[in-house]
């Protein structure tokens, strides 16, 4: 049982404020040293906009969103950029019924790892930016609907 009253929508507006906060901290630093070494010139031009943007800008809205979403998916090219599928035979004594199968096995290159390993905290940003501005969002649309009548 929970003591504590609900919060209000202030309250949880600024929970969500909160939580973009805590995230973007930071955010332009590691794109900087665990993002854009590892990116090929093009990628590494659409993510230094990034990194300008989460420096010269405070708000939180859909162009942050934007923004992160854009770095994130130079990050996900890389990542694949860097992968590699090999086809592994299966040995004969592991097969049933059949005379040859293959596995696919996939490899990382040095950038990719790093890439998928960088890649999480950008993304939790980008999810955090997403629901505050949803919530916000909300909140307005609520508000005109009681206004309306």
């Amino acid at each position: 049982m929970n003591a504590l009253p609900p919060k209000n929508l202030m309250e949880q507006q600024v929970d969500l404020v909160r939580a973009v906060l805590e995230r973007r901290s930071g955010m332009a630093r590691h794109l900087t040293e665990r993002v854009v070494p590892h990116l090929d010139p093009d990628a590494r031009q659409v993510v230094e906009e990034t990194i300008e943007f989460l420096d010269e800008e405070t708000d939180i809205d859909g162009t942050l969103s934007y923004y992160l979403d854009v770095a994130i998916v130079e990050v996900r090219s890389g990542i694949t950029a860097g992968t590699f599928e090999e086809k592994v035979a299966i040995p004969r004594e592991r097969l049933i019924g059949g005379s040859e199968a293959f596995d696919i096995h996939r490899r990382l290159s040095p950038e990719a790892e790093a890439l998928q390993a960088a890649l999480p905290p950008l993304e939790e940003l980008y999810y955090a930016v997403r629901k505050a501005v949803n919530f916000a969002d909300a909140i307005k649309m609520s508000l005109r609907m009681f206004d309306e009548d």
